[in-house]
């Protein structure tokens, strides 16, 4: 599975990308992209608290928080809330949600995609995604762990060819 930083570095970079090449929209949805991309893994902290009742990682991890429906749930919540104004930091509540879950979806294609496998419709099916890309390499953990930097490196350079951010360092 793709460490915590590259889940929230994606979503961020994804994030960013839209805002740069798509839509101008609020700084703080990029955040919230990023938060979004460590969202499915909330089921850890359950599995923390379930476990001194006899429930495994394998019974807890990678199912109901790693499923379509956490995503679609997040959507449904953000039509639902769509017109919900904050003004002090000029955000829509309905767009916190979309881009929540437009963070959960990259974890759970990132998981699919680079080890391990998801579970996209359970419980009603077991259908897995699984590439396992990572097991290309002799040495995934090294990669897994390496990609984090490589992500920081380049989304910085990106950030200063676009944005000149060393007018900031």
């Amino acid at each position: 599975m793709p460490y915590a930083v590259t889940h929230v570095l994606v979503a961020i970079i994804v994030a960013e990308l839209l805002r740069d090449y798509w839509k101008k929209f609020n700084l703080h949805y990029v955040l919230i992209a990023g938060i979004g991309g460590l969202l499915p893994d909330i089921d850890i902290i359950i599995f923390w608290l379930l476990s001194f009742f006899g429930y495994s990682i394998e019974m807890i991890h990678r199912t109901f928080s790693h499923s379509i429906w956490l995503v679609l749930f997040l959507v449904l919540i953000g039509f639902l809330v769509n017109k919900v104004y904050i003004k002090k930091y000029k955000l829509k509540l309905g767009w916190i949600f979309y881009f929540l879950a437009l963070g959960s979806f990259i974890h759970l294609m990132l998981d699919g995609i680079l080890l391990g496998s998801v579970f996209l419709f359970y419980p009603f099916s077991f259908f897995e995604m699984s590439f396992n890309l990572a097991k290309i390499v002799p040495w995934p953990d090294s990669f897994l762990a390496g990609l984090d930097a490589i992500l920081l490196v380049v989304w910085l350079i990106h950030e200063d060819l676009k944005h000149n951010i060393r007018d900031f360092l």
